[in-house]
């Protein structure tokens, strides 16, 4: 389906770049908005929960999750790209494409087992790879999310 507005290119990058837990994200094909919901709001609108029984924060998007819940017209695509993205694939992916060999070790070495991520971390910025690997994560993550796009016909911008 073809959405009637654009979506913002940087509003869905943003969104895997967050990769926060218990959050869905679905785009408003009317609007072009990005809408991104916590467990706790979906689960108050499937069980219909009086709106008055949470904080006045959250009740817009509560009323959001009801929107999305009986979205009969399909306006709203699901954007929970959870498991389309794995960036520990990409942390390897980038640390192959590094020329210095002896970096490009270390930072096999720093990514092995628990604590992985926050070893890659220090790794990068004690090697002065930092803002490579985050253009690199960056490019990445537009090249997923376009794609996406394109499979599911969503103009963006």
């Amino acid at each position: 389906m073809k959405n009637n507005k654009p979506v913002k290119l940087d509003d869905l990058v943003g969104e895997i770049e967050l990769q926060i837990e218990d959050t869905f994200t679905y785009i408003n094909s009317k609007t072009g908005e990005v809408i991104t919901l916590m467990r706790e709001e979906i689960g108050a609108a499937e069980d219909e929960k009086p709106l008055e029984n949470f904080p006045e924060w959250q009740r817009e998007n509560i009323e959001k999750a009801i929107s999305i819940i009986e979205d009969e017209d399909e306006v709203y695509i699901d954007f929970t790209l959870r498991n389309d993205y794995n960036e520990y694939e990409i942390i390897q992916d980038f640390i192959a494409t590094l020329e210095d060999e002896d970096i490009r070790d270390e930072l096999y070495d720093a990514i092995q087992g628990r604590g992985a991520f926050r070893r890659f971390k220090d790794g990068i910025i004690e090697q002065g790879v930092d803002k490579h690997w985050y253009n690199y994560k960056e490019s990445k993550i537009k090249e997923l999310v376009i794609e996406w796009c394109k499979e599911h016909d969503i103009e963006i911008q």
